[in-house]
């Protein structure tokens, strides 16, 4: 039995919601940490469109998988977003999770009169992530990842689970490096390539970059505003061009900012 896509768009609407209220509710660290991420300028994200971006799913035959790729525009989004913590904390926490890339997975198949999740184990053994040259990664085994990150995974955990119950309590957020061996990002939100989650034969890809973090491809014949990472109007083919924001932009009809 398959739900209503309407239902499951509810379900993915909960889960970003959820992820989004437990990381407003992380609490500001207590030590400063280590490794230093690269000082950005605090850019201004459609966040809402950012959290849609980010997540995932599949639903083939009542079977439903979910990713969220949360990478460090994600993180500082959220913080912003959320107002509870000071530059200074904002820079700890991305500090914390520079060295690495964060999944979250949610794997489950729909039941007589409930889900059936696949098990942590069988999540952190058949996911995997591809970089845009083919090359796949595995989760990082936890004792070798920084205390710091292990810290703010527990936080996170029974924050998701108390939001969502069940499904929280399944969902795994599973820890990648973000460098490649020539010292590139696996994966950069911001510029062309992709990003793809394995779970088995299950692929779900992210193309690069997202539209919802860069400004706003315009169109200067009609006014008419697409999401970044267009490049022409699909409409009437014509070259668009990337401006600053802007509030007298029309958007494109059937199309998100």
């Amino acid at each position: 039995m398959t739900l209503p896509y309407r239902c499951w768009r509810s379900k993915i609407r909960g889960w970003t919601l959820a992820c989004v209220a437990a990381l407003c509710a992380v609490p500001a660290l207590t030590v400063a940490a280590t490794d230093t991420a690269p000082a950005q300028a605090a850019d201004v994200v459609d966040y809402a469109a950012l959290t849609r971006d980010l997540t995932l799913t599949r639903n083939v035959d009542g079977r439903l998988t979910m990713t969220m790729w949360m990478p460090e525009e994600f993180w500082r989004a959220s913080f912003k977003n959320g107002g509870g913590l000071t530059d200074q904390g904002i820079a700890q926490y991305i500090a914390v999770i520079h060295p690495y890339t964060l999944v979250a997975v949610l794997d489950a198949q729909r039941g007589i009169t409930a889900f059936r999740y696949t098990d942590m184990d069988t999540i952190v053994s058949e996911v995997t992530i591809e970089d845009a040259h083919g090359t796949t990664y595995s989760p990082l085994p936890l004792d070798s990842v920084a205390e710091d990150m292990k810290n703010l995974i527990q936080i996170m955990r029974p924050l998701l689970s108390n939001m969502m119950g069940a499904v929280g309590q399944h969902m795994e957020i599973l820890v990648f490096p973000s460098m490649d061996k020539a010292g590139q990002l696996i994966a950069d939100p911001k510029k062309e390539g992709s990003l793809t989650v394995h779970l088995g034969d299950i692929a779900l890809r992210y193309r690069l970059p997202l539209g919802s973090i860069l400004p706003p491809s315009l169109d200067p014949k009609t006014g008419e505003s697409f999401p970044g990472s267009y490049h022409f109007n699909p409409y009437t083919g014509s070259k668009l061009v990337q401006r600053p924001p802007d509030t007298h932009a029309v958007p494109a009809p059937g199309l998100r900012r």
